[in-house]
């Protein structure tokens, strides 16, 4: 290839990518710069970090997380282990049904987990009725925090550790069996320290997610004592009116997620030794007892919470039948379902398209620091991440002659486009890298510009991990709420943050109906990218 040519087309990539830098720089960048001088307006940082109550929020926060991700990366293992031994019917159904909770909207975690395992939920009147105990108190305690947790990622521990396990021939193994060493043995010295990489990969991704929960601690946990740091956030705001005090919190919490990103790629540089993948065994006897048991166990975790929303959602708490609350809800969440799709398709489709750019410059110059630049608002959460676009609000209103609501939406907009853009990236760039450069080189070759290469060669090849990323980050935005209400005021309402409100006032029923259609939404969602996950390259 011609090294004028070369130097060219890195400059085409380079500047493809100049569009998402300045989306980070104008709508995060700048936003946390006013976070930053909110928060040490008068010492108020310092006197964040003087406070005990500052470490006490710090310290559950990262115990929460901690033991949530402990939970559920322990517990996938042993599924993992079968899943990635045997072959047995219904084994793709589970795995695709744990797929779905990449899709899943926490507020519906919050509504299922309510109707449930409530004191009055469907799980204590079962148990009434059959053995007659008295009901279950599992809401608004930790163990409901951790619970739900669970429940919302032990699918992902699951998914990422059985890819693994299933991606690794089983030679290890067997020579381990040869030398005479029993199953437990290699299990512990030979199979864990194997798949150490994708556990501990599953564990800092969990624990991120965990350490920035919100809508699960303040309505699952219930209680001050129990809020995470994005919670406190939110409180500091909105019942004490106070937002440097808020900002301050912001700013620790940014720096503790800041540590957990730069730690959690390590886990994911786990080498195969062989691109043979092991062949799966066919279940029978004792292992396809086993296996029915497995499922069972997953299945009884994971439905009863989201098929309890369908049921009560046409159902009156005596078990009367009625579709009133449908008609109630849907008058009700009209305007609210139309925001949503209309922030969530052209959030996904700006962070899509600057996340392509980014993956092609970052596959192609073989370097890292763009995708970190732009994977930054994870680590900030995003709750601060609203808040930074809160206090902006401000400052736009004063520049921009646009009413209060149409700037809220704007803000809303931004904020959903830095939610989704750090996973569209790190969707998008292994499909990026794995685009063999002898096609660019061929295209050069044949006179082909960069320009020209990059949209009629390598973006048709990134097309299967586009349409994932799209579907991807179009659920995330669907299901967010913890932005939406730092921005909106209550003034703004998405459907998420509808059906949050709906729990606050007890109206299940509505918020039901509600929760029902923004399931379909997640699973419909969930379908379209499965069948367009296809490899770009064979």
């Amino acid at each position: 290839m011609d090294r004028n040519n070369g130097k060219i087309g890195l400059w085409s990539y380079r500047a493809g990518t100049i569009p998402a830098i300045l989306l980070v720089t104008i709508l995060f960048i700048l936003p946390m710069a006013l976070v930053f001088g909110s928060a040490i307006r008068e010492g108020t940082l310092i006197n964040s970090l003087e406070d005990a109550s500052t470490y006490r929020i710090l310290l559950f926060t990262v115990e929460e997380a901690f033991v949530s991700a402990l939970v559920s990366t322990v517990a996938a293992i042993p599924f993992a282990a079968f899943f990635s031994r045997y072959r047995f019917p219904g084994r793709k159904a589970i795995l695709a049904l744990s797929g779905l909770s990449f899709t899943m909207p926490a507020i519906l975690v919050v509504l299922g987990f309510v109707i449930w395992y409530g004191n009055n939920g469907y799980l204590n009147t079962l148990l009434e009725g059959i053995i007659g105990c008295k009901p279950l108190r599992i809401l608004y305690s930790f163990p409901a925090i951790i619970l739900a947790h669970a429940y919302l990622n032990f699918p992902i521990a699951f998914l990422i550790i059985t890819s693994a396990w299933s991606g690794r021939p089983e030679t290890e193994e067997l020579a381990a069996y040869t030398l005479g060493k029993g199953r437990l043995w290699t299990f512990l010295h030979v199979t864990l320290p194997a798949i150490r990489g994708s556990a501990a990969s599953s564990f800092a991704l969990i624990f991120l997610y965990c350490f920035s929960s919100f809508a699960i601690v303040l309505v699952l946990g219930g209680q001050p004592r129990y809020y995470t740091l994005e919670a406190e956030i939110y409180r500091r705001v909105y019942i004490d009116a106070d937002i440097p005090s808020a900002a301050a919190i912001s700013i620790i919490a940014l720096a503790a997620t800041a540590i957990m990103l730069l730690i959690m790629p390590e886990g994911r540089r786990e080498k195969r030794t062989s691109r043979k993948k092991r062949e799966l065994k066919e279940a029978h006897g004792g292992s396809l007892i086993a296996a029915f048991f497995l499922v069972i166990l997953i299945l009884l975790f994971l439905l009863p919470p989201m098929v309890a929303i369908v049921y009560r959602s046409f159902h009156e708490k005596g078990g009367a039948f009625t579709t009133e609350h449908w008609v109630k809800g849907l008058n009700a969440g009209y305007g609210a379902m139309l925001s949503s799709f209309i922030i969530a398709f052209l959030s996904s489709y700006l962070s899509t398209s600057a996340a392509s750019a980014i993956a092609l410059y970052s596959a192609h110059s073989r370097s890292r620091l763009l995708p970190f630049f732009t994977t930054l608002p994870l680590a900030a959460g995003s709750v601060t991440i609203g808040l930074g676009l809160l206090i902006a609000s401000s400052y736009i209103g004063s520049l921009i002659p646009l009413s209060a609501d149409w700037i809220r939406y704007i803000l809303l907009l931004a904020a959903h486009v830095m939610i989704t853009l750090p996973f569209s990236v790190r969707t998008i760039t292994p499909r990026a890298q794995a685009i063999p450069e002898v096609l660019r080189d061929s295209a050069y070759t044949l006179g082909m510009s960069s320009i020209r290469t990059i949209m009629k060669v390598e973006k048709p090849l990134l097309r299967s991990g586009r349409m994932k990323a799209f579907c991807f980050s179009f659920a995330l935005s669907l299901g967010e709420v913890n932005a939406t209400m730092m921005i909106s005021l209550g003034r703004l309402t998405t459907l998420p943050a509808l059906i949050y409100d709906l729990i606050g006032r007890y109206d299940y029923q509505s918020a039901s109906a509600l929760g029902t259609i923004l399931l379909l939404e997640a699973l419909i969602v969930f379908i379209i990218a499965e069948i367009g996950d296809k490899d770009g390259i064979s």
